[in-house]
């Protein structure tokens, strides 16, 4: 391998891929041992070198067809020429600078230094790398191996204290590193809430064998409008507001009368019952009294709020029994805009209320989270619940529904295969790199094998394959043809 050219933060390098072999990903070494000092460069792309002549000597053989000529060559000279034919150039992203501290080299912020092109040039092992950035840590999660030296990849759970990014196609991997981390942050003695919305977590409390896992205790399934259930009063008003008006779209006129309804029932009765409120509805105007019982109707027939507080459940409860780390799996698959909008801003609005008065941290697993979140509520999780300790991992094929706030402010990305580059640069600030670095990387990666990137990677781009888990790891989707 020979140093050709630097370009901003990229450098070109010339290899024989009959004698060398490079992947993209791959990360090399480049070490100038005069001085002591060098750079590690991930490679982005690979490409056929283009030399003056290939191009006439490849349209000259081609267009010749079935024209026997001979060519007298010494064989001495064949050898070499198809090696120049064939020479290839690998683009590589600079990512850290190697320093000397003492007689250990020591990986630093790169600081536009370059070598000259009499440089030692070689693959580097994932494992001295993750070594030497101390990603393990005090609290570590496995959630692979390296794809090129097949190394254990551990991060730190400490680093997962922030926003996490998990983007890629269907089918590519995505739900599976989302359980590796939850089985990660549970065991490290974390709590988490996971909006499910395609029930496949539950299946984390069973072994593939189909018996109870170590982590059948640990992970509490609820079904909204089964066995999670909710009183009127702990639902509260404002989220029964911003449900009729944002996502059912009552009149504010109707909206505040409804207001006012339940705080005259409050200094009245103790309890908020939908008897009471159908009763005050009746001294008012039929049409604004029409318009809020049909959507209360519709509420009533989720079967979400009870009257009966023997019937309902509290989230604060259900936190309580997850004394050594745990997580509420909360199933939104087939649920209604309105259900998983009530079970939703329910779930956050207590949430908050227990951080605000002193409750340890926990995470929230938001997937496809466009679905039943708004505007208003994205905003309020990722800046004052974020401070308050609602750390949040969101799951995505559509990484362009995320807000571009919550994508700038990602503290880790886990890039799986995207479809279009359209994705891919919307999705790049969240990886603190460039388009024309991601997109290549991107589009090499195959099913179960994502980039990763972010303060868990010491912002250094590691690829890799996802690990197997020893629980169920799939939700059930019906068929109607069994085989193929």
């Amino acid at each position: 391998m020979h140093f050709l050219r630097k370009i901003g933060d990229e450098v070109l390098i010339v290899y024989n891929p009959r004698k060398e072999h490079i992947e993209v990903g791959e990360n090399l070494r480049i070490f100038d041992t005069k001085i002591n000092r060098g750079i590690i460069v991930q490679v982005i792309d690979l490409s056929l070198i283009d030399l003056a002549g290939i191009l006439e000597d490849i349209v000259r053989l081609e267009s010749i067809g079935n024209v026997k000529i001979e060519e007298y060559k010494p064989p001495q000279i064949e050898p070499y020429l198809l090696d120049v034919k064939n020479m290839k150039v690998c683009r590589g992203k600079i990512i850290k600078e190697i320093v000397m501290e003492k007689t250990k080299e020591k990986f630093v912020p790169w600081t536009g230094w370059i070598p000259d092109r009499s440089v030692k040039i070689n693959p580097v092992n994932d494992a001295v790398i993750m070594k030497r950035l101390k990603l393990k840590g005090s609290y570590p999660i496995k959630i692979g191996k390296t794809v090129y030296s097949k190394a254990d990849c551990f991060i730190n759970a400490y680093n997962l204290q922030g926003i996490n990014i998990i983007v890629g196609k269907k089918g590519a991997g995505k739900s599976h590193i989302g359980k590796v981390l939850l089985l990660g942050l549970i065991n490290n003695g974390a709590k988490a809430i996971v909006f499910d919305i395609n029930d496949e977590y539950k299946g984390l409390r069973f072994t593939k064998e189909n018996k109870k896992s170590e982590y059948y205790d640990r992970i509490i399934p609820l079904n909204p409008g089964k066995n999670m259930r909710f009183t009127w009063d702990y639902v509260g008003l404002d989220v029964i507001y911003e449900t009729l008006t944002t996502v059912m779209n009552l009149p504010d006129a109707s909206a505040y009368t409804l207001r006012n309804i339940w705080i005259d029932i409050k200094k009245e009765e103790e309890t908020i019952r939908y008897s009471s409120i159908i009763e005050k509805l009746e001294d008012y105007n039929p049409k604004v009294s029409e318009a809020i019982l049909r959507r209360l109707d519709q509420i009533r027939g989720t079967k979400l709020l009870t009257e009966s507080p023997k019937k309902a459940i509290s989230l604060e409860d259900e936190l309580r029994k997850l004394k050594n780390g745990g997580a509420i799996v909360v199933n939104l698959k087939a649920k209604s805009i309105v259900e998983m909008a009530i079970t939703v801003q329910t779930t956050l609005s207590k949430l908050r209320s227990l951080l605000e008065s002193g409750e340890p941290p926990l995470w929230i697993f938001a997937e496809e989270a466009h679905l039943y979140l708004n505007t208003t509520t994205w905003e309020d999780i990722v800046t004052r619940m974020r401070h308050l300790g609602a750390y949040q991992i969101y799951l995505t094929n559509s990484p362009t529904m995320i807000p571009e706030t919550i994508i700038r402010q990602a503290d880790n990305l886990f890039l799986f295969h995207l479809s279009t580059n359209y994705d891919l640069k919307y999705i790049a600030p969240a990886s603190k790199l460039d388009s024309s670095t991601i997109i290549p990387i991107a589009n090499a990666l195959p099913p179960r094998r994502c980039l990763v990137i972010g303060t868990a990677t010491k912002d250094f781009p590691l690829i890799i394959d996802t690990i197997a888990i020893s629980e169920q790891t799939a939700g059930e989707t019906r068929l109607f043809f069994n085989k193929y």
